[in-house]
């Protein structure tokens, strides 16, 4: 009866995986279509230029392979279990899609298949894994911004009139988050234990190897997004290069700690436009800010095509 059980709950997870991924492919859908009027689709005559799209497409699909690689050793690091190979890769690809349904959380869920289909493994573990995983990539994403654009920001702010009573409404903001900490002392004390509890197996050298995985994962995706912007015409020197390198990242940060945006869609391209507008051509600029978000969506969707071949020919 246990053993019937667990199969239904196997085939339950199974089929509803099918839904989320069809209103994944739908959400995706949807997104192309309305970036199709804002897309310069003539360019792609340009070889030059559809090398470098493919280019970027195949990067962004690789790198969500290597992530899901990343991920399961991440995994095996704080529960001691080994997911098999396919079924990582399979989960973390096909997951990976369902960030584009709105409420950005599917993805979390997504994963817990990796927990239903393993023994031993359990689902806080996984969820532990991803939340380790969302940090390590906040922290790259902050580290590589700073180094970028740390003489921008220097400017930038210098340029601001921040008057005493910004001072003042910004003392307010962190003097209400005490009361926010005490609230939910409990549950930060209950993260906290759990994490001293994988504190052996999260040693330093565990940690170092994750954090520089996250730091050229963030460093890849940036240098496609300047790849882009060079391809489509801009004037580009190295000062500018990694000034716009950092700012991608910002933006990219902005979107990912934003609750509710679906891959951060909508907040990376605002706060790009914002910070680069009046130092790029606006009209090469806005293109590629269309043109690269329609390369990562097909990026995306390209790393779940080539994990399912992989699989249906390891007969999996």
């Amino acid at each position: 009866m246990k053993q019937l059980r667990v199969i239904d709950i196997k085939q339950a997870v199974s089929w509803a995986g099918t839904v989320l991924m069809v209103l994944a492919l739908l959400f995706i859908s949807r997104r192309l279509l309305s970036m199709w009027h804002d897309l310069e689709l003539s360019i792609l005559a340009n070889p030059w230029v559809l090398g470098v799209f493919l280019l970027v497409v195949l990067a962004e699909g690789t790198a969500i392979i290597l992530a899901s690689i990343n991920f399961r050793a991440l995994l095996a690091n704080i529960s001691g279990v080994v997911v098999a190979p396919p079924l990582a890769t399979m989960t973390y690809a096909r997951s990976n899609l369902y960030k584009y349904i709105p409420g950005g959380v599917m993805y979390v869920l997504g994963r817990n298949q990796m927990a239903i289909e393993t023994e031993a493994l359990g689902h806080g573990k996984v969820f532990l894994a991803t939340a380790l995983e969302g940090v390590f990539i906040a922290v790259a994403a902050f580290i590589l911004s700073t180094i970028y654009t740390f003489d921008y920001a220097i400017y930038y702010f210098r340029q601001l009139d921040l008057s005493p009573l910004a001072g003042l409404i910004l003392g307010l903001a962190l003097l209400a988050a005490i009361p926010l900490l005490y609230c939910f002392r409990h549950r930060l004390l209950t993260i906290l234990s759990g994490l001293k509890k994988d504190s052996t197996v999260l040693r330093p050298t565990v940690l170092a190897k994750r954090l520089a995985f996250a730091l050229g994962q963030t460093n890849l995706s940036a240098g496609t997004f300047l790849s882009t912007l060079i391809i489509l015409g801009q004037p580009m020197t190295v000062n500018l290069g990694t000034t716009v390198m950092g700012l991608f990242i910002l933006s990219w940060l902005a979107g990912f700690l934003t609750p509710g945006a679906p891959s951060g869609l909508g907040v990376r391209e605002a706060v790009l436009l914002m910070f680069l507008s009046g130092t790029l051509d606006e009209g090469i600029l806005l293109l590629t800010v269309v043109m690269h978000r329609a390369l990562l969506v097909v990026g995306d969707v390209a790393a779940y095509l080539m994990v399912l071949a992989y699989t249906r020919v390891k007969g999996r």
